[in-house]
Order: C-alpha cells, then sequence, then structure tokens
C-alpha cells in the first residue's frame, strides 16, 4: 500500500470551495486502477491548511493516476483564481517519511502510534528540539538541547528558555509562544549559557497538544535540509494528533453505543427492565416531591406462546415488535415504554392521573387488535391493567396493583383493559 500526502495552504479565502472541490474528487479517481480511498483533512487551528491523502495499491497505479486526463480533469474543480502558497506544499510518496534519522514508517504515524518518531525526535543529533510550556517553562530536551540548554534540577528546577537567550530575542519567541505557535516566518535565536561560545539557531516551531515544539538547527542561510525536516516533522505531528482525535472520538461513539445497548431492548428497541428500574425510582420521588400524578399500564400479549407454538419463533418476534411499536407510539417525550420480560410491557406515564393512563390503554388494545402480520394470520390481542401511584407506595407495589388489574382482564376473557382496585373507569 502506497500513501500520498499533499500539504498546502490556500491563500486567497477559498477554503471552503477548495474542501468541496476535493470532496468531489472521488468521483473521478474512485474509478482508478489501484485507487483506494481519499481524505481531506484541515488544521483546526488554521483552516487555510489543508492535507490531501490518498492510498493505492503501489506507486505504479498512483503514478498512472497522475498522468491520466482523470487527474488533469480533477483540477478544473478547483475555483477560479485559487493561489497555493507553494513554499508550503510538499509531498510524500510511499510508506516512509525520510528524515536525517533513517527511515519511519508513515503507517505507525497515521494510527497515531508516535513511539518511533519521537524515539527518533529524542535521540537525533541533527535537529535540537524543545518542548516548552506557553510561559517558557521547558519541559522536555532531546540529547542536542542538552548541550546549549543544559538542565539544572538542583539549583533551577524551574527552567525556562529565557534563562538562556539574549534579551533582544526573547519578545519575538515569547510573542509567538502567546501566539499559538504559528510557524509563519523565521526565527534566529541567539544562545548563551554560562561562558559558552554563543550560537544562532534557526528556529521552526509546531504546536503540540497544548505546548509548543520549538525545533532548530544551527542558523545556515542556505540550509535546505532543516525547512525539509521542519515540515516533514510538522506533517507527522498533525497527522497523530489528528488520528489521535479521531480515536478518541470513535472510543466516545464506542462507549454510548455500549451504554446504549445497555439500556434497551435489542427485540423491540424498547427500554429494558434495568432502564425502567432506574426510571421507576426516578419518577417516584419527583412525584413525592411536587405532588404530581403518576399512572402505570402493564400489559400482556394474550396466547402469546401459542403463536410461538404454531407459527415459529420468527412469527413472535414481528408480533413483538409490532405491539413494541404501538406502546412507543402512544408514549409522549417523557414517557417510558419498556419491555418488562417475555410478552409483558410498560408504560410509565408521569404527570399522568389514573383516567387519562386509561384512555391511552384502551388506544392501545385497539391498535394491537388492527395490527396483522405476515407471519402470524390469525388477530393478536393484548391485556391491559392500569394503576395510579398513592403517596408512600414503592415502584414493586405500584406495579403489583397494576399486574392484579391484568390478570383481572385475563380472566375477564382478555383483550380488555382493567384497573387497580381504588382506580374507576
Amino acid at each position: 500500500m502506497v500513501t500520498v500526502i499533499s500539504r498546502f495552504r490556500v491563500r486567497n479565502g477559498l477554503e471552503e470551495q477548495v474542501r468541496r472541490a476535493f470532496l468531489d474528487r472521488p468521483r473521478l479517481v474512485e474509478k482508478a486502477a489501484g485507487f483506494h480511498g481519499l481524505e481531506v483533512l484541515t488544521d483546526a487551528a488554521d483552516p487555510s491548511v489543508f492535507l490531501l491523502v490518498t492510498r493505492w495499491a503501489d506507486q505504479a497505479s498512483f503514478q498512472a493516476w497522475h498522468r491520466s486526463d482523470a487527474h488533469h480533469r480533477s483540477h478544473q474543480m478547483m475555483p477560479p483564481g485559487l493561489k497555493l502558497d507553494a513554499a508550503f506544499t510538499s509531498l510524500t510518496v510511499g510508506n516512509s517519511i525520510e528524515d536525517p534519522g533513517g527511515v519511519h514508517s508513515l503507517r505507525e504515524a497515521m494510527q497515531g502510534q508516535a513511539s518511533a518518531i519521537s524515539q527518533w525526535l529524542m535521540e537525533s543529533e541533527a535537529v535540537l528540539a524543545l518542548l516548552l510550556a506557553p510561559d517558557g517553562a521547558i519541559r522536555a530536551r532531546n540529547q542536542w538541547a542538552c548541550r546549549f540548554f543544559p538542565p539544572d534540577p538542583v539549583n533551577n528546577p524551574a527552567q525556562s528558555i529565557w534563562h538562556y537567550l539574549a534579551c533582544s530575542d526573547a519578545q519575538p519567541l515569547r510573542q509567538r509562544l502567546l501566539d499559538g505557535a504559528q510557524q509563519d516566518g523565521r526565527l534566529l535565536l541567539n544562545v548563551a549559557h554560562e561562558g559558552r561560545n554563543p550560537i544562532t539557531l534557526d528556529v521552526g516551531l509546531v504546536r503540540c497538544n497544548g505546548a509548543t515544539l520549538l525545533l532548530a538547527t544551527q542558523e545556515q542561510r542556505h540550509d535546505e535540509q532543516f525547512q525539509t525536516e521542519i515540515v516533514a516533522l510538522s506533517n507527522d505531528l498533525s497527522l497523530m494528533m489528528r488520528e489521535s482525535a479521531r480515536k478518541n472520538r470513535e472510543l466516545k461513539e464506542a462507549n454510548e453505543t455500549i451504554e446504549r445497548l445497555a439500556r434497551v431492548d435489542a427485540l423491540t428497541g424498547l427500554a429494558n427492565r434495568r432502564t425502567l428500574n432506574e426510571a421507576f425510582a426516578r419518577e417516584i420521588a419527583r412525584a413525592d416531591r411536587i405532588r404530581e400524578h403518576l399512572s402505570v399500564i402493564i400489559a400482556d400479549l394474550d396466547h402469546f406462546k401459542s403463536i410461538n407454538d404454531e407459527y415459529g419463533h420468527l412469527a413472535g418476534d414481528q408480533v413483538l415488535a409490532g405491539a413494541a411499536a404501538v406502546f412507543l407510539s402512544q408514549s409522549r417525550p417523557y414517557d417510558l415504554a419498556a419491555r418488562y420480560g417475555g410478552e409483558e410491557f410498560v408504560l410509565l406515564l408521569p404527570g399522568t392521573t389514573a383516567g387519562g393512563a386509561l384512555v391511552i390503554a384502551e388506544r392501545i388494545r385497539k391498535e394491537v387488535a388492527e395490527l396483522r402480520f405476515a407471519g402470524c394470520p390469525r388477530q393478536v390481542t393484548v391485556s391491559l391493567g392500569v394503576a395510579s401511584w398513592m403517596a408512600g407506595e414503592t415502584s414493586e407495589e405500584l406495579v403489583a396493583r397494576a399486574d392484579a388489574a391484568l390478570y383481572i382482564a385475563k380472566g375477564a376473557g382478555r383483550n380488555r383493559v382493567e384497573a387497580a382496585a381504588g382506580v374507576h373507569v
């Protein structure tokens, strides 16, 4: 697999148009031989900076696409008058990034595994690296940086970079740290420490998780290698931070999905017993606190076992899902419809009187009787019991009264609604 990364900056306010153009590009490239996907990334701190990432089966596939008419047509999708900062553009082809310390796997960077690049940076003899807090405190330094910014934990444990710089150089760096480590423009720093010969560093700054990574080499007016290293490291860090953010989002979504599945009955989509028990405790406490009505409907599908025995469990599942949909249709946003177990359902109705609950129960009974299922040709009916909470009553006592009313409905011929003792139709 070959990954191609193009990094550039849009200079004339056409960021959104460029994004749309790149997102339309797969319509042309998706039929190209060896194409495996395209992503458009932007820098959260600077939306004018774009990364275009494409993946190919091999380098020959990418080169064939690059020479094709379709590739030239893709450029025509760009907005008229687009200007890219050519000095900011870089292209990396293949599974590796070349740097002075050797070759590092691009796959690791894309997956947020920073160990290889971090190890190279800490041991590098070609690039000086300091991790700076916004106030200039030195949080970490690599081997080469220790020569010019030697640590002194005994006499000065809270070292900062200002101890090593000429006064005239401190203010420009301080401003850039406060501005969030903007990478534009060259920055030269004169460093002298305890009688050492002063040196001039050619500095680049990279934003890095709330801190600033200072990368430097001794000044050479035509040191293109250093600029290449800065761009490569900036690309790597940007990609790793984006990948880390993506993985964090995926983890959050996965946790939310797990939590949702733990609270929902998989077959019917209704709340499960755990969620119902929590809602009972919450709503009874609320009803007691503000002296509000609270009613409950408990329902049982009539002769459900015989449906499973005669038509099979698939037909039974269709009936359960259909009845659940009726309960959902009769519930308000603050009501809770739950599968109580087997073919039993519960509808918890905050702020609802017994009379109102009886009306809702009768609507449910009628709608269930009107349901028709391809796998179950006979009519499906439901029996329902209604109870209204009484002060001091527990959820178990409330459900027990509604359940007693349900069994009265069953004994009276099924397909009917009955009210608990003390509730009048």
